[in-house]
């Protein structure tokens, strides 16, 4: 993918985290360029010039490797921390400590709430989100709303017309921070790969919404948004 300063800006930023989480931005960034001429799914993961880098996050006593838990498909794979060491999964959750944010279609949040479903009857949903500090880093230094859509792995256009916003989710709103495992609501199934980032290298976690945090469409038609957790926030770019 051509990102540019996107990208650039983002190893900058990862330039003070443990190697083993700059090698695999950079591999994922790598394999985010090989995704530009093969869209369709995640391929390659086992072969050796891609997974090196994981390696060193890979728990030496599974079988289990990258391509199996992509192709396991969503609702079937395993734990992350079933094949992540422990201290590479809690390095990767510290980047959250100040917070996390995502960003939503206004129409959607507002006609659904801030989680994705679940399986029906389970107490909570889930959301994706980016580590706060790092996610205003980024959109400040894109140069445009297609660049910085391209970097989160959105459809063109999705920034086009302003029709989106943040909510931020502060440290003690951060229910249930833990890696994805691929198997939450929302997961885009073309892309996913296992080890909590985006291809084009942007660090990512899953949390817990309540359930009765719903909007319009899901809520009896009535929009309470005091359920909500997180704040809202205007998107600047």
């Amino acid at each position: 993918m051509g990102m540019g300063p996107v990208v650039r800006s983002l190893k900058d930023a990862l330039d003070g985290t443990p190697v083993h989480l700059r090698q695999l931005a950079e591999m994922f960034r790598k394999h985010g360029r090989k995704q530009d001429r093969n869209t369709s799914a995640v391929q390659n993961l086992d072969s050796p010039d891609f997974t090196h880098p994981l390696q060193q996050a890979w728990r030496s006593d599974t079988d289990v490797t990258p391509n199996a838990i992509v192709d396991a498909g969503k609702s079937n794979r395993p734990d992350p921390d079933a094949y992540l060491n422990a201290d590479y999964v809690q390095a990767h959750l510290d980047q959250f400590s100040d917070g996390a944010t995502r960003i939503y279609r206004t129409d959607s949040i507002l006609n659904y709430g801030p989680g994705n479903n679940q399986v029906p009857g389970n107490v909570t949903n889930t959301a994706y989100v980016f580590p706060t500090d790092q996610l205003d880093a980024l959109m400040h230094q894109a140069n445009s709303p297609a660049e910085l859509a391209e970097a989160l792995g959105l459809p063109q256009g999705f920034f086009e017309g302003q029709n989106v916003q943040l909510r931020d989710f502060s440290p003690d709103e951060l229910t249930g921070l833990r890696m994805p495992s691929g198997n939450e609501g929302g997961t885009d199934v073309d892309r996913w790969i296992p080890g909590g980032y985006l291809p084009s290298g942007i660090p990512e976690a899953v949390i817990d919404i309540p359930a009765d945090a719903t909007g319009w469409k899901n809520g009896d038609n009535v929009l309470d948004q005091s359920r909500w957790t997180g704040s809202w926030r205007e998107l600047k770019l």
